[in-house]
């Protein structure tokens, strides 16, 4: 399976405005959909957020769940330096500069957080490269928290959408130009059990939980051969 580019170290050039940028489009929905499941999460877990950005979301992880350790995974290294300040360099954090790849053969967590991360991707790179990454380092009966916008049913969301999509292309290296269908790929899996969805920003995103549950080998997802 050939490599593809880096999701998005394009990030660098809005990381310092990145979260002024989000709040002055959606005010405070997309934070509301990121930390909405914050209270499901079991003290002392260890946790993978994969595409964490500037690092708000891994400071309400520290305090309201008190994790044992966080595995936190971003390709900018602007976003993770902005997010080890916003900790104070927080000694249970495993700060990683990178994307799937970064992930180790032995990192095993109980929690997964993907927060407006796979929207980036294409519906290939999702099947071939991301999932089959992400998920070995789930354990059975652990939990993946997951929000991302969703195929809008307004005028103005799909234009939204597809201002979005023009805007980090032009400053990014993402492949993807409109949104995978990461939520039905997710609910077919058959080692993974969905919990519970809720709704933000008028429909445009979802936010839900999936448990892992054992599976068969063959029945785990595979890259496409």
């Amino acid at each position: 399976m050939a490599p593809h580019p880096r999701v998005d170290d394009g990030f660098d050039g809005v990381a310092p405005f990145y979260d002024a940028l989000s709040r002055l489009v959606f005010g405070n929905s997309l934070r509301n959909a990121q930390a909405h499941w914050l209270h499901q999460v079991p003290e002392g877990a260890a946790i993978l957020v994969f595409g964490g950005g500037t690092g708000w979301l891994l400071s309400r992880i520290l305090t309201d769940c008190k994790p044992r350790k966080v595995i936190y995974i971003d390709a900018s290294p602007v976003m993770i330096s902005l997010s080890r300040k916003k900790v104070n360099n927080d000694s249970r954090v495993d700060f990683r500069v990178g994307t799937q790849t970064a992930l180790l053969a032995n990192d095993r967590v109980d929690i997964l957080f993907t927060p407006f991360i796979l929207d980036l991707f294409t519906d290939n790179q999702l099947k071939n490269s991301l999932l089959p990454h992400l998920l070995p380092c789930l354990v059975t009966n652990g939990f993946w928290f997951c929000c991302d916008f969703v195929e809008p049913t307004r005028w103005w969301h799909r234009l939204l959408l597809w201002s979005q999509y023009r805007f980090f292309r032009t400053l990014s290296h993402i492949q993807a130009d409109h949104l995978p269908n990461w939520l039905p790929l997710l609910n077919s899996l058959s080692n993974l059990r969905l919990g519970e969805i809720r709704s933000f920003y008028g429909g445009m995103v979802a936010s839900g939980f999936w448990q892992k549950v054992a599976s068969p080998e063959n029945d785990r997802i595979r890259p496409d051969q």
